[in-house]
């Protein structure tokens, strides 16, 4: 009889082993792939996303994080390919890479000195704007979950400070891709170049590049302090991110999953908010404190340059759409109206259209 019980308990111990097996095998993973390095407000935001999917989910889905783009031999252009054929699973992606390699409308977002704050931007992009932009995804084969923040792209250069258009002149700079990035920097009298962004820090380290734009969490956490000197905060273009998802994959999970996939979603982009905004107010003195002259320019500085490159709104409506940019100029006005209070008082964001 004791025999025939010691049998018993090992068969039960077999199956339940083989039990947990199966079940171990049946995890889901998915891989979400960024451009930016280990540490960045993307990495802690795809890491904290991870860490509430496996929540969510019980452990039924496991997310691994692979930052600069290691995925894509860090090409953001391979990145959102791949993102579309469903060989990468999931993606941070600015406006500005969806408006290079995917859609030009999303350059809406990117327009330079819409914003007033960060605080306007994300109210415009959980409205009208936000849905819009999910949908413009969705006929790409790609679900957006959510959007957070990149910052405000400044300027920095390594051979002078710079406080007008004139400082630009004879100084090459890497831009993002786009037309309106390009046209922005030629009407300001700057060289302006492209290049992928995995490029950049050995492009300004053997001097190929003179200089570069982008949010100052990347030029701390890509350490482009190292290879740079001069730093502008001129907020002269706000970047927003958008967490996003093939559409195949994301079809394919139960509706369980899918709920749980967007819930975590939405507490991982809060967080990420969060982080970004702590970060921008903290960075120029971390940077400082790095080596980096940092010159803020003041608002009567920032209005030379804005009406500077006032054309490039009527340069790029054409690609953007005359209605999409209406929406997004009334967001704007809107969403700075609520937050200023009953007493408004706001500054205006953005150039008015010439009718």
């Amino acid at each position: 009889m004791r025999g025939k019980n010691v049998l018993r308990v090992t068969a039960m111990a077999i199956a339940m082993l083989f039990l947990a097996g199966a079940a171990f095998a049946a995890q889901k993973t998915i891989r979400l792939s960024h451009v930016t390095a280990k540490d960045s407000p993307w990495d802690k935001g795809a890491h904290k996303f991870a860490d509430l999917v496996a929540k969510h989910t019980n452990g039924g889905i496991e997310v691994k994080v692979f930052p600069q783009s290691q995925l894509a031999n860090g090409s953001q252009k391979a990145e959102l390919e791949m993102l579309q054929s469903g060989v990468i699973d999931m993606t941070w992606d600015s406006p500005i890479i969806l408006a290079l390699f995917l859609d030009k409308r999303f350059d809406v977002f990117n327009l330079p000195w819409l914003y007033p704050s960060m605080e306007v931007a994300n109210k415009v992009a959980d409205g009208p704007m936000g849905a819009l932009a999910m949908k413009w995804l969705e006929e790409k084969g790609i679900v957006g979950l959510g959007i957070g923040v990149n910052g405000y792209r400044e300027l920095t250069n390594s051979k002078h400070p710079i406080t007008t258009p004139d400082d630009m002149k004879g100084i090459k700079f890497r831009v993002a891709g786009s037309k309106l990035y390009l046209e922005t920097f030629k009407l300001l009298g700057a060289n302006a170049v492209t290049m992928s962004f995995g490029e950049v820090f050995t492009s300004l380290q053997q001097g190929v590049i003179d200089g570069q734009e982008n949010p100052t969490a990347i030029i701390d956490s890509s350490r482009l302090y190292e290879v740079q000197k001069y730093l502008t905060m001129w907020h002269y273009s706000f970047d927003p991110l958008v967490l996003c998802v093939n559409k195949k994959l994301f079809d394919s999970l139960s509706p369980a999953d899918q709920k749980a996939i967007r819930a975590a979603a939405k507490e991982a982009v809060a967080y990420e908010r969060t982080i970004s905004a702590e970060e921008e107010k903290a960075l120029p003195e971390v940077l400082k404190k790095k080596g980096m002259q940092v010159n803020t320019l003041t608002p009567d500085q920032i209005a030379v340059f804005r009406d500077r490159v006032k054309p490039v709104y009527a340069m790029v409506e054409g690609a953007i759409g005359a209605e999409n940019m209406k929406l997004m100029l009334a967001e704007v006005a809107k969403a700075e109206k609520a937050l200023a209070g009953p007493k408004g008082g706001g500054k205006k964001a953005a150039p008015t259209k010439k009718k």
